[in-house]
């Protein structure tokens, strides 16, 4: 992330509003100076060493700096986690997507990890165990449910498992403390470096392989736990919400036995991973359909199963084109809830209506562009098989149209509900995956014939369109259809003469002029000047107009952080506002019944206050939407 003035000031305003001021004026220093010490946050805040530690012990309970101790002066140096920080702000849609995908359980479980920041199972245990499960004597002893809480300490154990190998709960360590980067660099220096009197023996290929492979191991080390339990637990179950949390039978956790003196925490990565599943699933549903949209979430469900974190690291993560994952739909037929009517979604047309070689194309490796034929993207000749369309059943056509009157078939296409007897669930599954597949947002690509077809997902290339599309809408709200279309035609084109851009935007010289000048203020667009000689007369002089995406991207970045932050103070100023009322209904013998305790006047007050605060709330989610998208996902 990178840590502009108004990041900084948004990470630390968040931090103020859940943890207090005293850890939010320490952090405020921490990314405005950098890594400090204590003795140089004493002259940066004012504080005392004991206010210091105070604050920096809560900074690190909720992970949200890196500290280190130097062996040799046995100083220890303090750094802020700008990502930790800026992840306070979706804590909630990181809590909805787990109880969504997992259980009302797990939700609980990781909102208390979030409370906590790190915790013992010790500690967990001796907190949920206390919750002695109620017995009703009318019922032969059966266990009341709390509406799919955590009941026992052996429920907790299974929620712990579950949500251990699924990554959203990973391990602490004293070096999880530490910044990754710092520990590649003194990785990096072991093996680099010799030490005094020992000769350099180990090639740079060598060398750089050895210190990706330490490097990997660090950053792998709070995922040995799961590695543990995936070698005993068998297969990781399927993901299907049960009743209240348990397990289908009602009474049976049989998950293995946790250390409790392991430390444990969220993983936000693997958490972004779900949250990018829910984005690209919620767009497919309005793009193409409900039941579309739940065979697609099932199918970014089983890519990203094994997936850590959205985007890889350069340094050590080795990307090799062709071997990303891929999905049968056998498999997805297996995971699809059963509840889910694939029927439904699907129109019908004429068998002489659809070209079934063409729906049916393999791309084994991703296009290069959106432009790419099919005739480039097809495959081999004889890789072209429609699986499911025959001279018997037609897995696409709907046969029992009527004829006209004079016998004759109608031309026109009808979609209808029913469907024929020989369709089966697989089939139509498929008609989902190739409705994706089709879309003009590249949702999956069909990349094999195996298992009735082979699935996978660019993630890349379908994030890269969808910032695509919000640099779209932003520019186009800042400067209007006019900048939007010059902006497009620049990068499609790339480096373009001034003289050049009137006739392909059809627009006049002056407003060309006007507008690119404007957006060339605003950091969107720049000029490239290339002189003719060395006189560098202006008539002598070519100009390039280019789009720098990169720089773009930056500055929407820091106005979106610069609005969040502008909307979490609007609200601090309305809550300064009405503390008076605020104070009154935080009261345990007013809440729940603040209608019936508060006069009219201050009842009216407290619903507008809290409709101001959910239209502020709800602007910043949709910001925060849109740093996922160009930031994160």
């Amino acid at each position: 992330m990178l840590v502009t003035k108004h990041a900084a000031e948004l990470c630390a305003l968040l931090v103020n509003d859940l943890h207090g001021e005293l850890p939010s004026r320490i952090l405020n220093a921490l990314l405005t100076k950098g890594r400090s010490t204590i003795a140089q946050l004493a002259q940066h805040t004012s504080l005392t060493p004991r206010y210091l530690r105070n604050g920096l012990a809560v900074l690190i309970q909720q992970n949200l700096l890196y500290h280190h101790t130097d062996a040799n002066t046995d100083i220890t140096y303090y750094q802020a986690d700008a990502d930790a920080c800026y992840n306070l702000v979706r804590s909630g849609k990181i809590l909805n997507v787990i109880e969504n995908q997992y259980g009302i359980a797990e939700r609980e479980l990781a909102q208390t990890l979030m409370q906590l920041g790190h915790a013992r199972i010790a500690d967990l245990s001796q907190a949920f165990g206390s919750r002695a499960p109620k017995l009703n004597g009318h019922t032969n002893g059966e266990h009341k449910t709390h509406d799919g809480l955590i009941e026992s300490e052996s429920h907790l154990n299974s929620v712990l498992v579950r949500l251990i190998r699924a990554e959203i709960v990973e391990t602490v360590r004293p070096e999880s403390f530490r910044n990754p980067k710092d520990v590649y660099r003194e990785i990096e220096d072991e093996v680099t470096k010799p030490r005094p009197g020992e000769k350099v023996t180990k090639g740079k290929i060598e060398a750089q392989r050895e210190v990706i492979e330490r490097s990997r191991t660090y950053r792998d080390q709070p995922k040995t736990l799961k590695r543990q339990l995936d070698m005993s637990g068998g297969p990781k179950p399927k993901r299907r919400k049960l009743v209240n949390g348990a397990t289908q039978n009602g009474h049976a956790y049989d998950a293995p036995k946790l250390n409790p003196n392991v430390v444990i925490k969220i993983n936000y990565e693997r958490c972004l991973v779900e949250l990018r599943n829910q984005r690209l699933a919620e767009l497919a549903t309005e793009m193409l359909g409900e039941v579309t949209g739940e065979v697609y979430r099932t199918v970014l469900d089983l890519l990203t199963s094994d997936s850590p974190r959205c985007q890889s690291d350069p340094l050590l993560d080795e990307v090799t084109p062709g071997q990303q994952p891929t999905v049968t739909t056998i498999d997805i037929f297996e995971h699809l809830d059963e509840n889910i009517n694939v029927q439904n979604g699907i129109g019908k047309t004429q068998r002489d209506k659809i070209d079934s070689q063409s729906a049916e194309r393999i791309r084994e490796t991703a296009p290069e562009s959106d432009d790419d034929s099919d005739d480039s993207d097809a495959g081999p000749p004889g890789r072209r098989k429609a699986f499911d369309v025959d001279d018997e059943v037609d897995e696409w056509a709907d046969d029992n149209h009527e004829g006209t009157a004079n016998g004759e078939q109608e031309n026109r296409v009808r979609f209808e509900d029913a469907t024929n007897g020989n369709d089966t669930r697989i089939s139509q599954i498929r008609r989902h995956l190739l409705l994706l597949a089709e879309s003009k947002y590249p949702f999956i690509r069909h990349c094999g014939m195996y298992g009735r077809g082979q699935w996978t997902v660019d993630f890349g290339r379908l994030v890269g369109k969808l910032r695509e599309i919000e640099l779209d809408a932003i520019i186009e709200q800042s400067h209007g259809r006019h900048g939007l279309r010059l902006t497009r035609i620049l990068r499609e084109k790339g480096k373009l003469d001034e003289k050049m851009l009137p006739a392909a935007a059809l627009m006049k010289k002056g407003d060309v002029q006007g507008k690119m000048l404007a957006m060339q203020m605003a950091g969107i667009v720049d000029v490239q000047e290339v002189p003719k000689d060395s006189s560098r007369l202006a008539n002598r002089t070519l100009f390039f107009w280019y789009f720098d995406k990169e720089r773009t991207q930056t500055q929407a970045l820091d106005d979106i952080y610069k609005a969040m932050l502008r909307c979490l103070q609007t609200l601090e100023v309305e809550r300064h506002k009405e503390r008076n009322i605020l104070s009154f209904v935080e009261r345990k013998d007013v809440q729940g019944k603040e209608e019936e305790v508060m006069t009219t006047e201050h009842y009216n007050k407290y619903n507008r206050h809290l409709g101001v605060q959910d239209k502020l709330l709800g602007q910043v989610m949709r910001l925060d939407e849109l740093v996922s998208v160009l930031r994160d996902y």
